[in-house]
């Protein structure tokens, strides 16, 4: 499992990577088989949920919004990145989601995920958990300057 600082490098490159979509990202419409909301991963898709699951430390796993979804969250899209489809979706802790944010791609079938937070739990710094590929970084690195 990697977890990864970002500070100040992740700074300068959360706005460059939010001011460009780039090439190899879109999102698609909804189609049936998509859960709506991240909490609905773990009852429809359990293989994605797991995927997830495996990527959260401990620590994260035992709070709430973070490892049963059970705060405010952001419908789920289908996205391709980089020619690859995957679940998308955000959470954040509720009354408090302007400090505590979690974005997550879930590869389609179900393979793995990575995803990008700012919490409490992780000092107010943005972690990758997981280990994206720069494409993916960029496509997450967005929804913190959104």
């Amino acid at each position: 499992m990697a977890i990864r600082f970002l500070g100040q490098v992740m700074g300068a490159g959360l706005l460059v990577a939010g001011s460009l979509l780039g090439p190899g990202i879109s999102v698609q419409a909804a189609s049936p088989g998509i859960p709506h909301y991240p909490w609905d991963l773990r009852k429809k898709n359990p293989a994605h949920y797991r995927a997830y699951l495996k990527i959260l430390p401990a620590g994260l796993k035992r709070t709430p919004w973070f490892g049963r979804f059970d705060g405010t969250g952001m419908p789920v899209e289908q996205v391709a990145v980089d020619s690859r489809m995957y679940l998308t979706g955000a959470i954040c802790k509720p009354h408090d989601c302007a400090d505590n944010y979690l974005t997550f791609l879930v590869a389609a079938d179900g393979s793995r995920a990575v995803a990008m937070v700012k919490a409490r739990e992780t000092s107010g710094q943005i972690v990758e958990l997981g280990h994206p590929t720069p494409a993916e970084r960029q496509f997450m690195a967005r929804e913190f300057q959104e």
